[in-house]
C-alpha cells in the first residue's frame, strides 16, 4: 500500500517546461517507475498559473493522459486545438505531439500520467 498526505508530496518547480513559458509546479503523486510497477515514468499533479504553458513535445514509445481538475486550458495535439474544462480528459498516444496552456484567470490543475508502450 502507498499512502501520502498532501503535505508529504514532493513539490518540484519546472521552469519553461518542455520549452513552455513560466513555471509549472509539479507534485509527485507516485515515484516512477518503482511505484508504477515499472510501467510508467510519471503520475503527477501539475499546477499552471495564468499564462503558464507546457511546450510542444512528442511522446515516443509512451502515452500521456491528463485529467483537468480545475481551470481552463487550450490543448493542441497534432495540430488540432481543444478547449479543456474541469472533468475533461485527453490521451496523447505514442507519436503524438502536444502542448497545453492555461487559458483562464485561475490556476489550471491537472493530473498527468505517462505510461510506457
Amino acid at each position: 500500500m502507498i499512502f501520502r498526505k498532501k503535505e508529504q508530496l514532493e513539490v518540484v518547480p519546472i521552469e519553461n517546461c518542455m520549452g513552455g513559458q513560466g513555471t509549472v509546479v509539479m507534485e509527485k503523486l507516485l515515484y516512477a517507475p518503482e511505484e508504477m510497477l515499472g510501467k510508467g515514468r510519471a503520475y503527477v499533479r501539475h499546477t499552471l498559473n495564468p499564462g503558464v504553458t507546457i511546450g510542444s513535445h512528442t511522446h515516443e514509445k509512451e502515452m500521456e493522459t491528463m485529467v483537468i481538475l480545475q481551470g481552463t486550458a487550450v490543448h493542441k495535439i497534432n495540430g488540432q486545438i481543444q478547449e479543456l474544462n474541469p472533468g475533461d480528459i485527453i490521451a496523447a498516444q505514442p507519436g503524438d505531439t502536444h502542448e497545453i496552456s492555461n487559458s483562464g484567470k485561475e490556476p489550471l490543475v491537472l493530473i498527468a500520467q505517462v505510461l510506457y508502450e
